[in-house]
């Protein structure tokens, strides 16, 4: 329970919809009507998602129709149809606006929207390397990071979801499959504690998880069994990043040695800059990479700062926080990493 409140406690100040836009802007304080104004109630949170029928999962290989796409100007010649490993995506919230203290789990448009944003540009990366599979889940409303006492409780709704989408994954599609646990924001924290709570615990899943990415919160090592990653080609760990630009600190985040990060483009714990020459893209908007050799990051106090982005009017593109991006950002370099991790490990 500490750990959830700390995890509240230190989120971003601004959350934008998963895409690189300088015009869709979401403040964390939605208007009142926008937000729940009872206290949380169990009766009022919807009925769990029975994953066995596809439409609960928003990415799902039997989908007749999928999300997940290659950028319109990118080709992968190493691209598998069938994959032999899985990828069990979590996505971020984008529960923004509404009066309920969890998402209803059959909104069809905010089903569609996070299909269109967080699986479209963050859980593609994974596209033609791993099989993927993304749940829907009762979301907690983004309020919910200010509102602990039923913030809390909008969060174990949440959870309880993902944990019973995983344990449903595992027991009918893994079929003996080597496996990534991905996430981004909300969906980190639940990766985490479903880490830490199940597949840590359990050794039939931890002797077949082979990564996990835990990028957009502050994550601190949490199981003696699941370090952080410290070099390009390591598996048996954990990635975590948050993208800040240069310069810029919230107030209020811890500084702390412990909190894991990891540099994006050089796939190293240090404090050194990577060079632009090593970035490889960033993925924008419409759905193509765009700008290779544009960003230069480094690691400092627990956070990734990365300098100003060498594009044209980048001035419109500016944020202090890049939360959002943290999969943009970074998209191919994220991707070749992982290849090259799988190849050096002998998972051709």
């Amino acid at each position: 329970m500490k750990s959830i409140k700390y995890t509240l406690k230190y989120l971003f100040y601004f959350i934008l919809l998963i895409n690189i836009s300088a015009c869709k802007t979401y403040t964390l304080f939605p208007e009142k009507e926008d937000t729940p104004q009872h206290d949380f109630d169990i009766n009022l949170s919807g009925n769990s998602p029975n994953y066995s029928e596809i439409k609960y999962w928003v990415e799902h290989p039997e989908k007749e129709m999928n999300y997940t796409s290659l950028p319109k100007n990118y080709t992968d010649t190493s691209f598998k149809s069938n994959p032999e490993i899985d990828v069990f995506f979590v996505h971020p919230t984008l529960y923004l606006k509404g009066t309920s203290w969890n998402a209803d789990i059959n909104d069809k448009k905010l089903n569609k929207e996070i299909g269109n944003t967080a699986i479209q540009n963050q859980a593609s990366v994974f596209l033609g390397i791993a099989n993927i599979y993304a749940p829907h889940y009762r979301q907690m409303h983004i309020q919910s990071y200010y509102d602990l006492k039923n913030g809390l409780q909008a969060f174990e709704v949440a959870y309880s979801d993902v944990k019973n989408a995983f344990i449903f994954y595992w027991r009918n599609y893994n079929k003996g499959n080597k496996f990534i646990i991905a996430g981004h924001s909300q969906g980190t924290n639940h990766a985490e504690r479903l880490l830490k709570e199940i597949i840590l615990e359990n050794d039939s899943m931890r002797n077949l998880l082979l990564l996990s990415y835990l990028p957009g919160m502050p994550i601190k090592q949490f199981h003696k069994d699941l370090p952080t990653c410290s070099t390009p080609n390591q598996l048996d760990c954990f990635l975590s990043w948050r993208t800040l630009a240069e310069g810029y600190f919230p107030k209020d985040w811890e500084v702390s040695d412990s909190i894991s990060c990891v540099n994006p483009i050089s796939w190293e714990t240090d404090s050194l800059v990577s060079e632009n020459e090593n970035h490889l893209g960033i993925l924008f908007q419409n759905h193509k990479i765009h700008y290779p050799k544009s960003i230069a990051a480094y690691n400092h106090n627990g956070v990734v700062w990365i300098k100003p982005i060498k594009i044209p009017f980048a001035r419109f593109y500016h944020m202090k926080n890049y939360h959002i991006a943290d999969y943009n950002l970074y998209w191919i370099n994220i991707r070749n990493n992982l290849r090259y991790r799988l190849k050096e490990n002998g998972h051709n």
